[in-house]
């Protein structure tokens, strides 16, 4: 699995929100405190207010929140948000053109699909507010 900046910089702003409890913040803020583009974040929280994660209002006192609370998050959630699947299966083994996935040419695909199952367990027991304690350190 490969951990794309799209998901590092939607994590990083969730946890930054989430951190700030029940104050909005404008892209703009989230962008300066994360170190993030203006644009990456604009686009990120477009996404993620579309998959039901934040919530926006416009105007002055406007920006995003958590539509949820963080415990109630998962990061499997965050991750399709962003991305299709958290882990890709794909049978290119070192081809220059990825073929698409033959399960009765492929030996080796029950287990590929036995680890995502398990992997995608893992993702939807971490909640948002997990990892606010990991950074933390607690």
């Amino acid at each position: 699995m490969l951990v794309t900046t799209l998901e590092g910089y939607a994590l990083k702003a969730l946890i930054y929100l989430a951190e700030k409890k029940s104050r909005r913040a404008t892209v703009k803020e989230i962008s300066e405190k994360n170190n993030i583009s203006f644009s990456y974040i604009l686009r990120i929280c477009s996404i993620l207010r579309s998959k039901g994660i934040l919530d926006s209002a416009r105007g002055r006192e406007g920006g995003y929140t958590l539509k949820r609370e963080p415990s109630d998050i998962s990061l499997y959630e965050i991750i399709k948000a962003v991305r299709k699947n958290t882990v890709e299966i794909r049978c290119d083994y070192g081809k220059r053109e990825i073929a698409p996935c033959v399960p009765t040419d492929c030996i080796s695909i029950q287990a590929w699909e036995k680890v995502k199952r398990r992997v995608d367990k893992l993702f939807k027991d971490i909640k948002l507010s997990d990892l606010i304690l990991l950074k933390k350190g607690e």
